[in-house]
């Protein structure tokens, strides 16, 4: 009973700071044990999938499971890691030790069996965020009574989304990037091309639909923080408006 409650006691601390994001590359059973010990989880089904999700929308760990990818898991891994602000934590097969070799040689920060303890996995993963370059940010619940009718806000230089109420939801890069051409003109059409060229520097090798998956994500995420629609509209053949 006592071990219960210290792991509860650390799964809250760790709720205290902001979501831990993980990107899951082949092993899905693992998803929503992960998504009760609050993280944000996203499953793929491929490497590719994986480096253009990376493109858009950043997270802190990637989880892969070795048994489920054609690519190489040494290039994959050295791929990953010029990334430094990104955890890499691989499952193998537990009965091949030179599978846990290739892929600590490689540079990942752990490797792990398949079919982990939920408990283990969630703890390693959080521990991991916690070594990793910069510290997360802290989740500042703002009183509604202080801010009964204002509407929606970029804050902390664009880094900050408040909604009505007083919620804060931290953004990431991309989309800091998208909101702030948003908030620029509200009411007003912005479009795709504009929006694009906020989020790369290579605007023409860009896939225009990334930005429906960025603001697909987005939507889920400040409905699952604040409780609140996000009133984003797409404009057909054009760009997307902020109508607030």
């Amino acid at each position: 009973m006592q071990q219960q409650d210290n792991i509860m006691v650390g799964v809250e601390r760790e709720l205290a700071l902001a979501p831990l994001r993980i990107w899951i590359v082949g092993s899905l059973d693992v998803v929503q044990p992960l998504v009760w010990h609050g993280a944000q989880v996203h499953a793929l089904d491929s490497i590719d999938a994986l480096y253009r999700e990376l493109a858009i929308v950043p997270c802190d760990i990637v989880l892969i499971d070795t048994s489920q990818i054609r690519e190489d898991v040494a290039r994959t891994v050295a791929h990953l890691r010029r990334r430094d602000d990104l955890g890499v934590v691989l499952l193998v097969d537990p009965a091949t030790p030179e599978a846990v070799a290739e892929g600590l040689w490689a540079g990942a920060d752990a490797c792990l069996p398949q079919r982990p303890s939920s408990n283990v996995l969630a703890a390693k993963l959080y521990s991991l965020r916690r070594r990793l370059p910069g510290e997360p940010a802290q989740v500042v619940e703002a009183s509604a009574a202080r801010l009964p009718e204002q509407g929606w806000m970029l804050e902390s230089d664009a880094w900050d989304l408040r909604a009505p109420g007083g919620s804060l939801l931290a953004l990431t890069e991309a989309e800091r990037a998208f909101l702030s051409l948003l908030f620029s003109s509200p009411s007003e059409t912005v479009a795709r091309e504009r929006l694009i060229e906020a989020l790369t520097d290579q605007p023409w090798s860009f896939d225009p639909h990334r930005i429906e998956v960025l603001v697909h994500r987005l939507r889920n995420r400040v409905r699952m923080a604040t409780g609140h629609t996000l009133p984003i509209r797409a404009v057909r053949g054009s760009g997307y408006r902020l109508t607030v």
